[in-house]
């Protein structure tokens, strides 16, 4: 072997060990407001990904977050959300609003709110976004409720659990 073949071995092999790694991992901060009685929901999942979780979803071919957004975009956000996001309350589902979105630099923002909520006994989260895209997905949810705090991590294997209040 030549002295350059060896040396580009040499040079190559450990680049190997350095090479991008991929996480797919999302954050969903849930709150509830006693003073407004309400639920509010903010989702934080990097672009790209939501992008081709649901122009795979819906066979489509959008770009997010450029100049000329296609208006249908949030439509699908929507129904995407809605097929994939599931909150409980008290066992009875809850029909959240969307109340719109934001982008910052490879993150886009979803903000989401239930509302007329009295009182939160237990909340049940079920959360399979992105998965059936990502096998690897995690989804963190970051609940405060009252004065509680708990943190879900939901893989494809567990994408929802329940937190008991009292």
């Amino acid at each position: 072997m030549t002295k350059i073949k060896r040396l580009l071995i040499i040079l190559v092999i450990p680049l190997f060990a350095f090479t991008a790694h991929k996480y797919y991992i999302s954050l969903i901060k849930v709150e509830y407001k006693t003073s407004s009685k309400s639920l509010q929901i903010t989702m934080r999942i990097f672009i790209d990904d939501l992008q081709e979780a649901i122009n795979k979803t819906y066979i489509k071919n959008f770009e997010f977050g450029e100049p000329n957004e296609s208006k249908n975009i949030n439509e699908l956000i929507i129904n995407y959300i809605q097929d994939n996001f599931t909150v409980k309350i008290n066992s009875q589902n809850k029909v959240y609003q969307f109340l719109g979105k934001a982008y910052d630099n490879d993150v886009i923002f979803i903000y989401l709110e239930v509302e007329d909520i009295e009182t939160i006994q237990h909340i049940e989260i079920k959360n399979s976004m992105l998965m059936a895209t990502f096998s690897e997905q995690k989804n963190i949810i970051k609940l405060k409720i009252n004065n509680t705090k708990k943190t879900f991590l939901l893989t494809k294997e567990k994408d929802k659990d329940l937190l008991k209040l009292n």
